[in-house]
């Protein structure tokens, strides 16, 4: 046990609550660079009164996955004992115990909103809204549950920027109810830049911290957690863009102009988010990152399938009975039977660029189920032809089968941070399977 458990004891008000925010994979050391710029006040201001600690997490790189980490982060175990490597996997491994369900049996009342990874187990939910990628249930209203949906669907097809009619109603409700007017002129001043890159992305974390508000304000749970995964996404896409970047790289004008900043508008939106919850005086608050990005070094695009369904028949792909769309460049296919996803793999494994030889996908099997990643990472011209080793069709205009997604800003890299308004006293670097431990004491002192 770290020496700050006692310290947690001693120094809280067994009355207060605990929020845990998940800025996902935010830099640190960008954010303090924006500081000393004279940005985000509220961040300076949680920041000198408790600093930071570094957190450890996974060795080898492609072990360096969000949906692993804030497993870990939920569970309190590495990836040796949990074992989980895809997005959604949790909900098959009941086994493995959450901080959520942990809390709830010794007593304490929980709610989430967009929990990483997470499964919904909670008898007595305050709320639950999952992520846009697991299936798990929603616990709340029928706007909470129309407001996912709604989430679910835009997140998922963002690649092809296509938002539905019910969906743009479901927003507009949970706009009207759960933001209040002094933030309109926000959200005003995002839309008028709507078309400028990552501000979908902006305006969706900035709902959900409003909504999150609206519910932990109505429920006040004694543990509630909140998961923000646009800064990430900012990250990875428009990195070169941030005006405390210092290397080399830079992206076209095309694609992001070199005057605008998105990495410091979302940074702008948690600092607001902040600056709302150190006004509650005896609320206890932790951010985490799990892990933290930094400069990518080369030229790397990122393409997602535009219809998964589509393309899956369209290869003729056997047994396949559920095609789920996961984050970004990867999706999830389930068959019949063991033999199907065998065949399937072999099929998806064959297909390579018709010039350059690249393979187009990277396959992970797990019995009658395939992870999939959409792995060619070059530029996808007009008349782009992808062909198969084996005896799959030619796809002759991959390109009409696939949305750019985005250039590769930020990379992956295992030390992530956590800090608190409470002083965490411990020093240098702490195992990210330790962050369970020093919440829950937290939340039971």
């Amino acid at each position: 046990m770290f020496k700050a458990y006692n310290f947690v004891r001693q120094n809280m008000d067994n009355n207060q609550k605990t929020i845990l925010i998940g800025l996902n994979e935010i830099n640190f050391e960008f954010l303090k660079a924006y500081i000393k710029k004279g940005k985000f006040k509220n961040f300076k201001t949680l920041l000198s009164n408790s600093d930071h600690v570094e957190t450890v997490s996974e060795k080898e790189y492609e072990l360096l996955e969000p949906w692993i980490q804030w497993v870990t982060i939920h569970t309190g175990k590495s990836y040796d004992d949990h074992k989980i490597f895809r997005l959604g996997d949790i909900v098959s491994q009941p086994q493995l115990h959450q901080i959520f369900e942990d809390l709830e049996a010794k007593g304490k009342t929980v709610g989430a909103v967009s929990p990483f990874n997470a499964d919904n187990r909670l008898k007595n939910a305050k709320f639950f809204v999952p992520d846009p990628w697991t299936k798990t249930s929603v616990t709340g209203g029928w706007l909470v549950r129309k407001f996912y949906k709604a989430i679910h669907q835009a997140v998922n097809d963002n690649a092809q920027e296509r938002i539905s009619f019910t969906s743009i109603i479901a927003l507009g409700l949970a706009f009207l109810l759960y933001v209040p007017i002094s933030n309109w002129w926000t959200f005003i001043n995002l839309l008028k830049n709507r078309k400028k890159p990552g501000i979908k992305a902006i305006i969706l974390d900035s709902l959900l911290i409003d909504v999150f508000i609206g519910l932990w304000k109505k429920n006040k749970p004694d543990f509630a957690n909140l998961f923000l995964n646009s800064g990430a996404h900012i990250q990875h896409h428009y990195m070169f863009n941030s005006s405390v970047y210092e290397g080399e790289q830079k992206n076209p004008e095309w694609y992001c102009p070199e005057d605008w900043d998105p990495l410091e508008i979302i940074l702008e939106q948690y600092d607001r988010f902040v600056g709302q919850l150190l006004r509650y005086k005896d609320l206890r608050i932790f951010i985490a990152t799990g892990l933290h990005q930094q400069p990518h070094l080369h030229n790397t695009y990122y393409w997602r399938l535009k219809n998964h369904r589509q393309f899956v028949d369209a290869i003729g792909l056997r047994g396949c009975k559920e095609v789920l769309p996961r984050m970004s460049i990867d999706f999830l296919l389930e068959f019949n039977s063991d033999n199907d996803a065998i065949e399937a793999e072999k099929l998806l494994n064959s297909y390579h660029h018709a010039t350059d030889n690249d393979k187009i996908f990277r396959v992970d099997n797990r019995g009658n189920s395939l992870f999939v990643e959409l792995k060619y990472h070059r530029d996808i011209i007009k008349g782009t032809k992808i062909i198969s080793n084996l005896d799959g069709p030619t796809v002759s205009q991959f390109e009409d089968h696939v949305a750019f997604v985005a250039i590769k800003n930020g990379e992956h890299n295992g030390i992530g941070y956590l800090t608190s308004n409470t002083p965490l006293q411990v020093k240098g670097q702490i195992p990210l399977t330790d962050v369970k431990d020093i919440i829950t004491e937290a939340v039971l002192a």
